[in-house]
């Protein structure tokens, strides 16, 4: 990542070569800038995939019909593609949810150490042999999960996806 967001990086040469900037940009890396877009790079096949499954279930037909109705494309999107990819969205959303929650390798890495996360507490209690603080906060960690979970299950009916 020091190739690309680094003080001398691909993207502020980029910036410094288009004079969109005087000097580097220094929160490119090591920033919480840089947290987000290493999970977005890392978990973003979590998400297209089921995304890309739903949608190839989709009839083609359904849409053809909506055009000939006089569907605008934003009203197919509305009506049909949104609803029937609904459930490869909440697929994906839960694959995201359950694998950032205990996330501490990227944002040790791309924050720098700077950035706190609920992972990197509990591996920091387990280094320093404080188990039962390290279990409350593991199962605190798993009932938000579960919630969150609970609360995409509720929304939309997965079942006709599996």
């Amino acid at each position: 990542m020091l190739t690309v967001l680094g003080r001398e990086g691909l993207l502020n040469q980029l910036l410094l070569n288009l004079h969109v900037v005087q000097q580097p940009v220094e929160w490119f890396l090591y920033s919480d800038f840089a947290i987000v877009l290493g999970m977005v790079h890392l978990y973003n096949f979590f998400m297209i995939a089921p995304i890309f499954n739903s949608m190839m279930r989709i009839d083609r037909t359904l849409i053809t019909a909506a055009r000939d109705m006089g569907a605008s494309g934003f009203e197919v999107l509305k009506e049909i593609i949104l609803p029937l990819s609904a459930p490869g969205i909440a697929i994906g959303s839960i694959f995201v949810v359950t694998l950032t929650m205990g996330e501490y390798i990227t944002v040790r890495l791309m924050g720098g150490g700077q950035s706190a996360s609920i992972g990197k507490l509990i591996s920091t209690q387990i280094g320093s042999l404080q188990y039962p603080l390290a279990a409350a906060n593991a199962v605190i960690l798993l009932i938000i999960t579960l919630v969150l979970v609970t609360g995409i299950l509720r929304i939309v009916d997965i079942r006709q996806e599996l």
